[in-house]
């Protein structure tokens, strides 16, 4: 392994850029990378660091040709929207650069710059979804304060009405009357959300999904369900039931979109310099949940979040925007990216700061 860039202001400045930062040796192993590049490329320093670029990264040939041909030839390499594929997990587009740095006639190590394109669309989704979703919570709640008085009325009416009526047989259509205003009332509330406040205790978040794994294994054995932890993720201040509805809704979701065959993958790592919507936090915790099943329709992803949206027969479509309110009273965000075959679901939360 060569020698890394060195001295603390330096390695401060490496770990606090949000631009992806890599020091391959001249045989192309990865020497260092700074935590925006573990985030970029879902990888972790401790596993890959000494590895070359096809044990991380198998799937990018075209990046490791590239970055072999910059070492042999000592000369700069650039290339704009550079699709990246990472290992099972999707793939990226990013600006790549490139830079030999010569240390006399031996191997060439090579510095390596990744600028995301997709983190400054992620940021620009991510503002759009939390406007739209507080303008939902406000239409909601405009919406139940004019439903909840008339149906106040219309069950105190039939009340009245079934005291004064001389027929037994007629007393069943007033039931019915009040059983569908109560029906209404009901809806009303869960538009609304949960009322009381968190309940903030601290708890380990791979606690909360083998809870809610285990559920799922119950509902659905036939299903193949698969863990993959980050271990080094730290309790976090949460209300433990307002994160079990959201993480059992997310994954119930999942259960009725495979059907009678499909996995789930429970899966958590820590993202580093991430924006949720106008603020950047140093670290975050990232819960995924995804599935291989058909995905999400097209045309349902930009509205899955707004409130009696369902893509379900018999849905109401107030899970998903209920699920969302919850996590972001605890500061955080879900995000949710969908195709054919893979379907990921990933509740974000701050790390270092109290929520």
């Amino acid at each position: 392994m060569t020698s890394r860039p060195a001295g603390l202001a330096l390695q401060t400045i490496l770990e606090n850029q949000t631009t992806a930062i890599l020091w391959l040796d001249g045989r192309l192993n990865l020497s260092y990378l700074n935590p925006a590049a573990e985030t970029l490329l879902k990888l972790d320093a401790r596993q890959v660091l000494g590895g070359p670029i096809a044990a991380f990264l198998p799937e990018a040939r075209e990046f490791a040709a590239a970055m072999a041909r910059a070492a042999a030839t000592r000369e700069t390499f650039t290339q704009r929207e550079l699709r990246l594929p990472l290992a099972g997990q999707g793939s990226i587009t990013v600006d790549c650069t490139a830079t030999p740095v010569a240390e006399g006639e031996g191997e060439t190590p090579l510095l390596v710059e990744l600028a995301p394109l997709d983190r400054h669309l992620r940021i620009s989704r991510d503002d759009a979804l939390i406007a739209q979703h507080a303008a939902n919570r406000v239409l909601a709640r405009n919406l139940a304060h004019e439903i909840r008085n008339p149906l106040g009325g219309l069950r105190g009416a039939a009340q009245l009405l079934e005291r004064r009526l001389p027929d037994d047989s007629l007393r069943e259509f007033t039931g019915v009357i009040m059983k569908e205003a109560d029906r209404l009332a009901a809806l009303v509330d869960a538009m609304l959300g949960p009322t009381r406040p968190a309940q903030l205790t601290r708890l380990n978040i791979h606690e909360l999904l083998e809870h809610v794994l285990k559920l799922t294994a119950a509902e659905a054995p036939q299903l193949k369900l698969v863990r993959d932890y980050d271990p080094s993720l730290p309790e976090l201040e949460l209300d433990r039931d307002q994160m079990v509805q959201v993480l059992l809704n997310i994954a119930r979701n999942a259960r009725e979109a495979l059907g009678d065959r499909g996995q789930i993958v429970f899966r958590t790592r820590v993202l580093r310099q991430f924006t949720i919507g106008h603020k950047r936090h140093r670290l975050a915790a990232c819960m995924d949940i995804v599935d291989d099943g058909p995905g999400i329709p097209p045309e349902l992803q930009p509205r899955m979040f707004a409130p009696l949206v369902s893509g379900k027969r018999g849905g109401t479509g107030l899970g998903l925007s209920i699920a969302q309110e919850l996590v972001n009273r605890h500061g955080g965000l879900i995000e949710c990216v969908s195709a054919p075959g893979e379907t990921s679901f990933s509740v974000i939360l701050p790390l270092e700061e109290k929520p």
